[in-house]
C-alpha cells in the first residue's frame, strides 16, 4: 500500500464503515504521500521490503488474544475478550429428528474447548429415548420432548442460564468455540450480514427473512444467522411472549393472518422462515432500543475472524 502510493502517487480508497472507531466517529487518516515517495526514491533501486516475525497484518480481523502469535507489532486487529466462565454461563441447545443423531456431537463435547455449563436436546414427543447421556459428556443433559414444531425451538427450549446457543444434531462443536466479547462492558460480539442486494435482498429466503424482521423494527438491516446468535434468556422470553402472541403457538399465523393475499396467491408456499429467527430476535430488541446495550455487532463482510 504505501509502495503504490508512493510510486504512483494513488491514495487508497477505504469502505466508509471501515474509517470508523468502537464510538461509530470517524477516523481521519494523515497526508503520506509526500513521505511514501520519498521513502519510494530511496529504495528505488534495491529490495524495499524485508521479512519479519515481529510484526503482523489482522487488517479487518477480530481476534481474542489465543490467536495472536509471537509477533510484537500487530496491525489493524480488532482484539476482543474471551469467554469468562465466572461471569457467563451458557446452555446448548440442540435441535434433533431422532433419538440418536446428537450423540456425535455429544460423544466429542467433553474433549473441545467450549463454554456450555448445559445441554438441552429438543426431540420429537414421539422419540423413545433411553440413552445414558453421562457415559459420553460430563456436561449436564437435559431432554426436552417438543410440544409444537421444531421450527419453534428457539422459543420453547426451557433454557435456565442467562444464556445460550442453539445448533442441530448435524453439527459439531469446533475445537475452540471463540465466544468474543467487549473489554470492559463485557458484551457479546456477533457477527451480522449486511441486508444489501449482493449478500441478501437477491436471494428470496434472506429477503423473507428481513422482510420479516422488519415487522419488528421496520429500519432492521442486519441478517443474524442462528446459530451466530448469543441469546440472552430473558429478553429471548421477552421477544417469544410477542412473537407467539402476533403469529401463533405454532407460527402458523406467520404469513397467513399477516399477508392473506400474498399467502393465498402463493398457495401456501412462501419461501422464508416458519418460525422465529436470530434476525427477528435483533430487529425486536432494535425495537426496545436494546441492541446496542446487549451486543456488539460485527459487519461479516468487512471483518473476518480467525
Amino acid at each position: 500500500q504505501m509502495w503504490v502510493e508512493g510510486t504512483l502517487g494513488i491514495v487508497p480508497k477505504l469502505a466508509p464503515t471501515i474509517m470508523l472507531n468502537e464510538e461509530g466517529e470517524n477516523i481521519t487518516l494523515s497526508d503520506n504521500t509526500a513521505m511514501f515517495s520519498k521513502w519510494a526514491n530511496r529504495w528505488k533501486d534495491e529490495e524495499p521490503y524485508r521479512f519479519t516475525k515481529a510484526i503482523h497484518n489482522y487488517a479487518a480481523t477480530n481476534l481474542i488474544p489465543r490467536h495472536l502469535g509471537p509477533e510484537y507489532v500487530i496491525h489493524g486487529a480488532k482484539l476482543y475478550s474471551p469467554w469468562d466462565p465466572a461471569r457467563t454461563h451458557i446452555t446448548l441447545v440442540i435441535m434433533e429428528w431422532f433419538f440418536d443423531r446428537s450423540l456425535n456431537l455429544l460423544k466429542n463435547l467433553d474433549s473441545k474447548d467450549h463454554p456450555f455449563s448445559q445441554v438441552i436436546i429438543m426431540i420429537p414427543p414421539s422419540v423413545t429415548n433411553t440413552h445414558d447421556y453421562t457415559q459420553y459428556t460430563s456436561v449436564p443433559v437435559t431432554l426436552q420432548f417438543r410440544d409444537q414444531p421444531d421450527v419453534m425451538d428457539l422459543c420453547t427450549a426451557n433454557v435456565e442460564t442467562e444464556w445460550f446457543m442453539i445448533t442441530n444434531s448435524y453439527h459439531l462443536v469446533s475445537r475452540h468455540v471463540d465466544l468474543m466479547f467487549t473489554p470492559g462492558k463485557f458484551v457479546p460480539v456477533v457477527p451480522f450480514t449486511p441486508a444489501t442486494y449482493p449478500f441478501c435482498l437477491k436471494y428470496p429466503y434472506c429477503k423473507e427473512i428481513i422482510m420479516l424482521a422488519q415487522r419488528w423494527n421496520p429500519s432492521h438491516s442486519k441478517v443474524v444467522l442462528d446459530m451466530d446468535m448469543l441469546y440472552h434468556t430473558k429478553e429471548r422470553n421477552d421477544f417469544c411472549r410477542e412473537w407467539t402472541e402476533r403469529n401463533g403457538d405454532d407460527g402458523s399465523d406467520l404469513y397467513a393472518v399477516h399477508q392473506p393475499m400474498r399467502w393465498k396467491l402463493k398457495g401456501g408456499k412462501i419461501i422464508g422462515p416458519k418460525g422465529p429467527t436470530a434476525t427477528d430476535y435483533l430487529a425486536y430488541l432494535g425495537r426496545e432500543k436494546l441492541d446496542g446495550k446487549m451486543y456488539k455487532m460485527t459487519d461479516r463482510s468487512l471483518y473476518g475472524a480467525r
